[in-house]
């Protein structure tokens, strides 16, 4: 089961940042996100994009990998705990995100909760 988890959060991951880097405008237009400045785009890129791409790689890699296994189970952890508490500490700076974001935020408190579950019953690699 926890295998299948990491593969789908490598596939999410990895889905996303291409999205990202190949058209950062569309996914900014879903997110109801503008102006289209040249930093925005470059800054997207990188941070939204490259590191998702590099994030779902490594839980593709930790899915098929006994010594990194429960490690991508933690990362998945890390990783979605910031996404949605930088989420919040937004909400209490700039208000109710859009019904898409909250959605997301639903999805990233899933994500924590699951890979939690998930690492709790794998066993640390000898």
């Amino acid at each position: 089961m926890s295998r299948l988890f990491l593969l789908f959060c490598g596939v999410l991951y990895l889905g996303f940042g291409l999205w990202v880097v190949l058209s950062p405008e569309t996914s900014l237009a879903y997110l109801e996100i503008s102006p289209y400045s040249t930093n925005v785009l470059s800054d997207l890129r990188g941070s939204h994009g490259g590191l998702n791409i590099t994030v779902g790689l490594f839980f593709l890699y930790a899915a098929g990998s006994k010594q990194w296994h429960r490690t991508g189970l933690l990362a998945v952890a890390l990783l979605n705990i910031g996404y949605f508490s930088g989420r919040l500490i937004a909400i209490g700076a700039e208000g109710i995100p859009s019904a898409i974001l909250i959605a997301v935020m639903l999805l990233e408190l899933a994500l924590l909760s699951i890979a939690l579950l998930l690492a709790g019953k794998t066993p640390n690699p000898a």
